[in-house]
């Protein structure tokens, strides 16, 4: 069919410029050359159609790739690992326990990744159920606080917790929001120089709460402030970890799907502040992004 199509095309093509050069006509000539116009139009939008949906197929095939070929098989190698450990097969020595655990941590690392993967293009395709629930930032925060405490000894940083008294209740999914702030305060870890502390708090203003993040350390470029939660704009800093990249845009996608925004801000010697802003009340029917990709 689209053979026909396109050799029909090509022949009224040709009978076109043959009337159009055998014609003195003006009216003759104007038409002539809108027809073109309209045929070049409709040629651009049949490419555009076509190579749309080679892309969402690739898409497709990228996602059942992370959900099939890689997802099961880092299950199945963390229920294995699980088993040796737990020294099934045999006893291991102290050495070999160490080893265990670091292939545990990488193991598990991958299937987050690909998570919050599978979790950006959901949220991006409007294929993602939001159950909202009340939840407390307070209590996901202080959650998070003790997953990440290992990683901030490593860095010799602290957090501080300012806390206010207000109340952190909002309605959101607590999956989606656990990642955006261990997300944000991994980062915060990567950003803040040794031996810092990392302090942390919530601002009520006016149907929004504010959690906010001051580091003391690797300053950002105002460029770098810009572009930090969005990857499409392929500016990733050159010390950014594997992975981080995506985690980052993972909190941009989840704060626009809640109506909310995240950034970064910078006094350009000595602070940065990460910020997540959510409004206290959602509708129940979240904003789905509809191809709105927007850069704070």
């Amino acid at each position: 069919m689209s053979i026909k199509k396109d050799l029909i095309s090509i022949i009224l093509m040709v009978m076109l410029l043959i009337v159009l050069y055998n014609s003195d006509n003006q009216y003759i000539t104007v038409v002539c050359c809108l027809s073109f116009i309209a045929m070049f139009a409709q040629t651009r939008v049949e490419l555009n159609r076509v190579r749309n949906k080679e892309v969402e197929e690739q898409r497709k095939f990228f996602i059942e790739v992370l959900t099939h070929d890689l997802k099961t098989p880092t299950l199945a190698q963390l229920r294995g690992l699980e088993l040796l450990q737990d020294e099934k097969f045999g006893k291991f020595s102290n050495d070999q326990k160490e080893v265990l655990i670091q292939i545990k941590e990488s193991c598990s690392y991958v299937l987050e990744m690909i998570s919050k993967v599978l979790r950006i293009y959901k949220l991006e395709k409007g294929q993602a159920e939001v159950l909202y629930e009340n939840v407390s930032l307070e209590d996901i925060l202080l959650q998070s606080f003790s997953k990440l405490d290992l990683y901030a000894k490593e860095k010799g940083v602290e957090f501080v917790y300012l806390a206010t008294g207000i109340n952190t209740e909002l309605e959101a999914e607590k999956s989606d929001i656990k990642m955006v702030i261990e997300n944000l305060l991994m980062n915060a870890i990567l950003y803040s120089r040794y031996g810092e502390k990392i302090f942390v708090k919530f601002k009520k203003v006016a149907h929004s709460l504010k959690f906010e993040i001051i580091t003391k350390g690797m300053v950002l470029s105002e460029r770098e402030c810009k572009r930090m939660f969005n990857i499409s704009c392929g500016n990733v800093p050159n010390y950014s970890i594997i992975g981080q990249d995506i985690s980052l845009y993972l909190c941009k996608i989840i704060a626009d799907c809640y109506r909310g925004k995240v950034y970064v801000e910078s006094d350009g010697e000595m602070y940065n502040k990460f910020t997540l802003e959510l409004p206290l009340v959602n509708s129940q029917e979240p904003n789905l992004l509809q191809s709105m990709i927007m850069s704070y």
